[in-house]
C-alpha cells in the first residue's frame, strides 16, 4: 500500500466547486466591456466627433451604473470627439476669415 495522502479531486471550473468553498470565493467576477465606450473611441479615432461625444457621455454613465469596464475608452473617445469638434469649428472660422479677407471687387454705380 502507498502512504500518499488523499486529496480532493481537481475542479478547474469555479462554477462546479462546492458553494461556500474557498475556490468559489476567490474567483474574481469578470466585468463586461461597455459597448458605447468602445464605439466612442472608434468614432473619435475616425473623427466622427458628434457621435463620439454622445457615445462617450452615454458610456461613462453606463460604466458607473452597471459597474462595467471601459471608462478609459469612453474618456479617450470624449477627448478625441471634443478635439475634433474644436478643430472643425476652428477650420470653419479660418475659412470664413480667409474668404472675407480677400480684395473687395470695385463697385460702380
Amino acid at each position: 500500500m502507498s502512504s500518499q495522502p488523499v486529496y480532493a479531486p481537481y475542479s478547474p471550473d469555479p462554477s462546479s466547486a462546492v458553494p461556500g468553498s474557498q475556490a468559489a470565493a476567490q474567483a474574481p467576477a469578470r466585468r463586461t466591456l461597455n459597448m458605447p465606450a468602445l464605439f466612442s473611441l472608434i468614432t473619435g479615432v475616425l473623427l466622427i466627433s458628434p457621435v463620439a461625444i454622445v457615445l462617450g457621455h452615454i458610456g461613462i454613465v453606463q460604466v458607473r451604473r452597471r459597474r462595467q469596464s471601459g471608462i478609459i475608452l469612453a474618456v479617450v473617445g470624449l477627448v478625441l470627439g471634443y478635439l475634433g469638434f474644436i478643430a472643425t469649428v476652428a477650420a470653419l472660422v479660418a475659412l470664413v476669415l480667409f474668404v472675407n479677407s480677400g480684395p473687395t471687387p470695385p463697385t460702380s454705380f
